[in-house]
This record gives C-alpha cells, structure tokens and sequence, in this order.
C-alpha cells in the first residue's frame, strides 16, 4: 500500500529531475550558424581555344557562390581567362555577410520564466536580424548573377577579336587579390581554375610556357578543371577534375572543416 502511495510521487520526482536537467543552451539555440569563412578566387576560361572543358553557366556559379552561402561567409571573385575588354579584366567580387549568432544571455541554471522571455524576445531579434541579412545576400546574388555575370562574363568576346588566352596575366590578377589586406583570416581560400592551362597570350596563336606562378596563402587550395600540363604548379598540392561534372559532384558533399 505504501508503495502504491510512493510510486506516483517518485515518477513526478523523475520527470521534473529531466526537465532541470537538460542542458541551458537548449532553450537558447533557434538554428545553427555556420561559422565558416571562405574566399573563391574563380579563373573562367571563356576563350575559343578551351572548347574541350564545357563552359560555366549562371547555374554553375551560383553553385559555386552557394559553397560560401552554406558555410558561413565570405567572399567571391571572378577573373575571366582569354583576352577581355579593358573594362572587363578586373575580378567580379560578391560579399556574402555573416549571420548574426544566437547567444546564451541567461544567468541562472534554472531560469525563470521572465528569464527565459528575456532569452526568447533575445533569440526573435536575432532571427530577425538574420532574415534580413539572408534577403539581402540573396538580392547581391540575383544581381550579380543577372547583371555582372550574364553580362561580363557569359556574353564574353575576345577583345577587338583576338582570341587569345594570357594565363600569366590571370595568374597576375589572383596575386593581386591574395596579397590584399585580411585574407589571412579567412578560414580557407578556394582558387578554382576552369581552364585547360593552355597559354597563348599572343595573336599568333603559338603556345608559351607560363611563366607567373601562382603564390598561394596557406590557408588556400588550389583546384584545377582540365588543366593539361600541371608542371607549373609544381610543389602545389593540387585538388585535379577532369571536366566540371566532376568538380560540382565533388561540390555537392563539401564541408568547411
């Protein structure tokens, strides 16, 4: 009789023992942010000349933007390699802002209710924050896919007819961008190269050794796509794909780690 008594008491004394058990982030995590950041340096090949490497479309680069997107955040950057307008040999850059992170704001390992309103009307000003910071890389994504890539690099034409192909001055550009201020930080850099490395930098149409190399931070790596001839990269450990079927399979699985 007794027991029957005690029973009901030690299974109310049970639940209650979970529910202050469980741990005090639980209540204050919505959704987990990605922390990663991360720099794409892109080399696309648009010349006559690589026509055995299909060309990247505006779907293939918001794939690769969406890499930086679903990691964390970052930057990315387009070079064209062939022979573009003056105007078009800059890099393209797109920004991809951070997420704000969720924050533990409570004090007391068992919060009281006004406490944990506090943590809760915390975590919807965080929420908010975050939809607008995710609407706003998606506007600098629709407009740099519609308009810088569409324009500048998928309509691209040889400048005033020249097709040629200058690797040593991609390879000029992308050190450029590897010595600016901060790249350091980031937690990795990505230099993809969708070019069959075929250097022609003269009307001629004769083939010339490369002679800039590419000086790599070392938090980057390096990948090529139908690279013919990796002597130039030579000590470069090198992450090789024979078309781009390939790369985006390789892309699909992708972690920051």
């Amino acid at each position: 009789m007794i027991i029957k008594k005690i029973l009901p008491f030690l299974v109310f004394l049970s639940i209650l023992s979970c529910e202050t058990s469980k741990p005090k982030h639980a209540e204050t995590t919505e959704e987990e942010i990605p922390e990663c950041k991360i720099m794409i340096v892109l080399g696309d090949d648009r010349s006559g000349s690589s026509q055995g490497i299909q060309k990247l479309n505006k779907e293939d680069y918001k794939s690769i933007i969406n890499v930086i997107n679903e990691n964390g955040s970052g930057y990315f950057s387009s070079t064209i390699l062939g022979n573009p307008a003056p105007n078009s040999k800059e890099i393209f850059r797109l920004k991809v802002s951070a997420l704000k992170q969720y924050k533990n704001i409570l004090t007391s390992e068992n919060p009281t209710l006004s406490e944990r309103a506090k943590q809760k009307k915390h975590n919807d000003k965080t929420k908010a924050k975050n939809e607008k910071i995710k609407k706003k890389n998606a506007s600098r994504l629709n407009t740099f896919l519609s308009k810088t890539v569409q324009n500048s690099i998928l309509a691209y034409k040889p400048y005033k007819g020249n097709d040629i192909t200058n690797i040593d001055l991609a390879f000029e550009h992308i050190n450029k961008l590897l010595k600016e201020p901060k790249v350091d930080d980031y937690d990795k850099v990505m230099i993809v190269l969708f070019t069959d490395g075929v250097n022609e930098p003269k009307r001629s149409g004769r083939i010339k050794e490369i002679k800039n190399k590419l000086e790599l931070p070392d938090n980057a790596e390096l990948y090529l796509i139908g690279w013919k001839d990796t002597s130039v990269f030579d000590g470069v450990e090198i992450n090789e794909f024979e078309g781009k079927e390939g790369f985006f399979s390789y892309l699909e699985d992708f972690e920051c780690l």
